[in-house]
């Protein structure tokens, strides 16, 4: 069984902080065979780790993925290295997935206030275990939609910082030790999740922090608009 971590924000993302560098070091010094860099609307931080693996964290698998804002809510692909731009449509999006060779798997679903959409058809796997969720329920009805869907479930930390890759950990029945075969086997349910909550105060710290940069985003916008009178 191999462990990896299926969903890691870097600086890359807009509500990221911790460099690609740092989060490979996190991830191989917490025993993770893996790791997928799921930026949002981006699959810049995935190549750029693709790039410096070897250096930084050699043996370390890296799985490139985005996290995508489609019409309907986020959806992740694993295994693409060109960026599926956001504002399509659910099914655009996933023919898109299709036409890269993309690995679907639905993150946090029905969570509106985080964008989850509803489980379409025509996809890989749901995420049946977000760290940050901190309510118990959210990730019961998320397995829930998996088994109703008969889609595998996989696990996910969402963490937007270094040191809370891993709190979530897919571990993948393969023997194989590159991306290809382990997002075979997940789509193929050799999956099983191991989980830990994000603690508290720093799921908080983060919310707190994008508050600060939206603020920061609409008063410098402002700014802007002031300067041209």
């Amino acid at each position: 069984m191999l462990r990896f971590d299926l969903h890691v924000h870097s600086n890359f993302s807009k509500d990221g902080t911790s460099s690609i560098e740092s989060i490979l070091k996190a991830a191989k010094a917490k025993g993770l065979d893996g790791i997928a860099i799921t930026d949002h609307d981006t699959t810049k931080g995935a190549k750029y780790a693709l790039e410096i693996c070897e250096k930084v964290a050699p043996g370390l698998i890296v799985i490139p993925g985005e996290e995508i804002s489609t019409k309907s809510g986020h959806m992740i692909v694993l295994g693409i290295t060109e960026t599926i731009p956001p504002g399509l449509s659910v099914k655009d999006t996933i023919v898109r997935a299709r036409e890269l060779g993309g690995t679907i798997i639905i993150p946090h679903p029905g969570h509106r206030m985080r964008h989850g959409m509803n489980v379409p058809r025509g996809i890989d796997a749901v995420e049946i275990f977000n760290s940050r969720y901190i309510v118990g329920y959210h990730n019961y009805m998320a397995r829930r939609r998996a088994h109703r869907k008969s889609v595998p479930g996989v696990a996910g930390s969402d963490a937007h910082t270094a040191d809370l890759v891993g709190t979530a950990v897919t571990e993948v029945n393969t023997h194989e030790r590159d991306a290809g075969s382990v997002l075979k086997a997940i789509r193929e349910g050799k999956t099983r999740v191991v989980v830990k909550k994000t603690p508290l105060i720093k799921y908080m710290a983060q919310i707190g922090r994008g508050w600060v940069r939206k603020i920061k985003y609409k008063m410098g916008g402002r700014e802007k608009k002031f300067s041209k009178m």
